[in-house]
């Protein structure tokens, strides 16, 4: 995406760039440093990362140095227009000491079974070698890059059937091995990742952990968002994502739920908003599809009727929706009910069949084709084209006011449908946990047993017409809602909006703000420095902590 932007516009925001970080940091000529990758092709992704650096470079003087760089299995899956050298350029803007291309450094390490001798240089000096992830971690990043970069839903019963498989070994060593040389040599100030899973990513979070190195997470989604673990507060016990779950649950508990009367009115509107959003994660929803116009019991009863019909419901029987997974996205990234995505979808299917006193919905997920190869979703359908109470589907084809007005009980294990649903009344079931699961809004079942036994117990009260949600549980999803797409949605100048495209209007719109914006007027660095110096594990718009600190 990033030759997409015409040379003037591109060149113009370079320069601008370029004054801007020289006049706002200045010469660095401390030994420390800090690590920012920019491994995605989309220049968005980019400029979250690199502000969000340099706002902490501001905070603590150090030199930047980002890590680069594309593999073959990643650019024929994914990054089709990745540049290594247009991202040195947005590197240089930005400040950066040194860019290290990554794949190129491990490339031949791993092709002769040696990473040991992938030399890591940095600023003229050589660094001690370093030592890659146990076993157990290394297989768990292999397998899930294998599934990504081959779109399939479980890594291959003989791993050594597939020379695929022994390639992501083989670079998996390697890099971390590299990894723990440049971020284990206690001068690191950070971590600045878009991603946390897969090998070039999550291998840098497992090394940066390890190391007792803050881990800063910035989001693709709203302007800029983004989470943090600091090595006080990492318990070292689950994935990076697991340890967020517990933290932004007590977060949540602490900054939010416990003025939830302050903030009632602030999360009503966002619900009311969010009928009609269009960024991610919803951003798949766009136009009339998007909008949720119900507004009262009767007016979802006549949707029901309509849409039940469609489908061939009987839309006086429940119906429980259960919303596929990209299943080739990131398995085991954070705790999960079963050991994978196909096997938690499968098996509900199977349950689904025998069932009978409720009536089924399934739907793919919105980018199936960007994650699956195998023709999973499909498959599965087949399997029972004879049941007449279930019905498979692809998720476009059903508009919001469909999906909000048929479904009594959603079921899912990470999906952003367990914070949705729940704000306008519809429980939900998580087989597993999320950024939210422990913010109080769904059920959260953490082992098959509890899966079967609690999905039996639901299916039981929708028979009975027991009420399945409570309203507290409403309150909390209205109040995730404002907090994820209001109050950790920071908006800087820097980082527009994600729907602001294409490329040409995003970079003159950050050369704009380059050029005629101080930046003691930007709130970035602000909510950046409180972030890092109270050591919380998410962005924030606003100081939650003191009373009035909500807009």
């Amino acid at each position: 995406m990033w030759l997409r932007a015409e040379k003037k516009e591109f060149e113009g925001f370079l320069d601008s760039a370029a004054v801007y970080w020289r006049k706002n940091l200045g010469s660095v000529s401390s030994q420390r440093y800090l690590v920012v990758e920019v491994f995605h092709q989309d220049i968005r992704v980019a400029m979250r990362n690199l502000a969000v650096a340099n706002a902490i470079r501001r905070i603590v003087p150090a030199q930047l140095v980002v890590v680069t760089g594309v593999e073959e299995m990643w650019h024929e899956a994914l990054w089709t227009e990745f540049d290594v050298r247009l991202v040195e350029r947005v590197a240089e803007a930005y400040g950066a000491s040194q860019v290290i291309d990554l794949y190129r450094l491990v490339d031949g390490p791993a092709r002769s079974a040696t990473p040991g001798s992938v030399p890591v240089r940095l600023f003229g000096r050589t660094l001690p070698p370093g030592t890659p992830a146990s076993e157990e971690t290394l297989a768990e990043f292999v397998s899930a890059t294998y599934c990504r970069v081959t779109k399939r839903p479980r890594p291959p019963q003989d791993p050594t059937a597939d020379p695929r498989y022994g390639r992501r070994e083989a670079l998996a060593r390697a890099i971390s091995t590299y990894y723990d040389a440049l971020l284990g040599t206690g001068d690191v100030v950070a971590l600045v990742t878009s991603h946390v899973d897969y090998d070039h990513w999550g291998l840098a979070v497992d090394s940066a952990r390890r190391a007792a190195v803050p881990v800063v997470h910035t989001q693709q989604t709203g302007c800029l968002k983004a989470y943090a673990l600091f090595p006080e507060t990492d318990t070292g016990r689950h994935t990076f994502r697991g340890e967020l779950s517990h933290q932004l649950g007590a977060f949540f508990e602490e900054r939010v739920w416990s003025r939830r009367a302050e903030l009632r009115r602030n999360a009503e509107l966002v619900a009311w908003r969010s009928k009609v959003n269009l960024g991610r994660p919803s951003w798949w929803r766009g136009g009339a599809s998007a909008s949720v116009d119900i507004n009262s019991s009767a007016e979802r009863a006549r949707l029901r009727t309509h849409f039940a019909a469609r489908l061939g419901f009987d839309p006086a029987r429940p119906v429980v929706a259960v919303f596929n997974h990209a299943v080739s996205d990131a398995p085991g990234t954070n705790h999960q009910a079963f050991p994978t995505l196909a096997d938690w979808f499968e098996e509900t299917a199977r349950f689904a069949g025998t069932a009978t006193e409720v009536q089924w919905l399934f739907q793919d997920h919105p980018s199936q084709f960007r994650y699956d190869s195998t023709g999973f979703f499909d498959s599965v359908a087949d399997r029972y084209r004879r049941s007449r109470h279930m019905v498979f589907q692809p998720s476009t084809e059903l508009s919001k006011n469909g999906l909000w007005s048929l479904v009594d009980l959603g079921v899912t294990v990470r999906g952003s449908v367990s914070n949705e649903l729940p704000a306008y009344g519809i429980p939900v079931l998580q087989a597993g946990w999320s950024e939210w699961s422990e913010c109080g809004l769904s059920t959260v079942l953490n082992d098959p047993d509890d899966y079967w036994k609690g999905l039996d117990a639901a299916i039981g009260a929708l028979r009975r017409g027991e009420e399945l949600i409570s309203p507290e549980q409403i309150e909390r999803a209205r109040l995730w809602l404002w907090f994820y797409r209001s109050a950790t949605d920071l908006f800087t100048p820097q980082v527009p909006q994600w729907e602001v495209w294409p490329a040409d209007y995003l970079l003159k719109s950050v050369q704009v703000a380059f050029r005629h914006i101080e930046s003691d007027a930007d709130p970035l660095f602000e909510a950046v420095e409180r972030m890092w110096t109270h050591h919380e594990p998410v962005l924030t718009r606003t100081d939650l902590r003191v009373p009035g600190g909500v807009r």
